[in-house]
């Protein structure tokens, strides 16, 4: 799922999937804003089935607290 989540992100950044390693801080991404914030939730829940809020996506700071954030919301939707 980490492959696929880093993918989908990466082509709505236009950015190589590559450069999104767990320390890659979000504010440094070229477009990364409010707007993409929204985009990006949207993305998360069509690609893993976590539904993932703007809220909880506007206070993280590296690529590493997005998959974080996926990581516990799926097991989270496991365990339920």
């Amino acid at each position: 799922m980490n492959e696929m989540l880093r993918v989908a992100i990466a082509s709505e950044l236009e950015v190589d999937p590559s450069d999104l390693t767990s320390d890659k801080l979000l504010s440094s991404i070229e477009g990364w804003d409010s707007v993409m914030v929204l985009i990006v939730s949207v993305m998360i829940n069509d690609v893993t089935g976590a539904k993932v809020t703007p809220g909880e996506m506007k206070n993280l700071c590296t690529y590493g607290d997005i998959e974080n954030l996926v990581i516990s919301k799926v097991i989270g939707s496991n365990t339920a």
